[in-house]
């Protein structure tokens, strides 16, 4: 009888005992969570900022790359040098504009001490590339042009005569054409107005192993 006293007694402690030790349980529980919680977030922050990192280093690349097209404002020599060869530029309203000679040195064309770039009126000079170029894949040694009375664009080219002919489909031009130029490609028929349409043109160039090609307008 007085066992069985004993433990109707002590279940009251059993159970008080049991409730704390189920409270410090829970507690450590919430403590872990609490420090996953925070792993998550402190991962969440660094990839957040290498995300950021990453977009401020794209945004600065091209922040470059549009402050290089800027500066040569988007000039493409090669493609200027193709359209005035095929007589479909106007590089005489070109060199004639003071800014110009600004969007060559920034495209890294040398221009010659001659030139009249600039300059309004009658004119002509050399440019040259400093980095290799090529018009119809033939690699260019100079462009020379003059305008006055009439114009001539010539891309002095690295070829063979056969190279340059074929490059523009050239032919025997017509008599009235031969003091200078003899084979070549007319840009219209000749009519009563215009006698002598412009004309594309090859002929050999100044040293060994050159070509010219380029565009010929007469003032006719």
């Amino acid at each position: 009888m007085k066992h069985s006293v004993a433990r109707w007694a002590l279940w009251p402690l059993a159970l008080v005992l049991s409730g704390c030790g189920g409270s410090g349980g829970e507690d450590r529980v919430a403590s872990r969570a609490a420090a996953r919680t925070g792993a998550d977030a402190t991962a969440g922050a660094s990839e957040a900022s290498a995300s950021a990192d990453a977009a401020t280093a794209s945004a600065s690349a091209d922040a470059s790359d549009a402050s290089a097209s800027a500066a040569t404002g988007g000039f493409d020599f090669a493609t200027w040098v193709a359209a005035n060869a095929a007589c479909k530029g106007e590089y005489f309203a070109d060199v004639q504009d003071p800014a110009f000679a600004r969007t060559l040195s920034a495209a890294g064309i040398e221009v010659s001490a001659d030139s009249t770039i600039g300059e309004v009126g009658p004119g002509g000079g050399s440019l040259t590339p400093r980095a290799p170029t090529k018009l119809f894949g033939l690699p260019i040694v100079r462009v020379d042009y003059d305008f006055g009375s009439g114009s001539t664009f010539a891309v002095v080219v690295r070829a063979s005569a056969e190279q340059a002919r074929a490059a523009i489909g050239a032919r025997p031009l017509a008599q009235v054409y031969r003091e200078y130029y003899r084979l070549g490609v007319p840009t219209a028929a000749p009519s009563e107005d215009t006698p002598m349409p412009d004309i594309q043109f090859v002929r050999d160039g100044d040293t060994p192993g050159t070509q010219e090609i380029g565009c010929a307008a007469f003032d006719m």
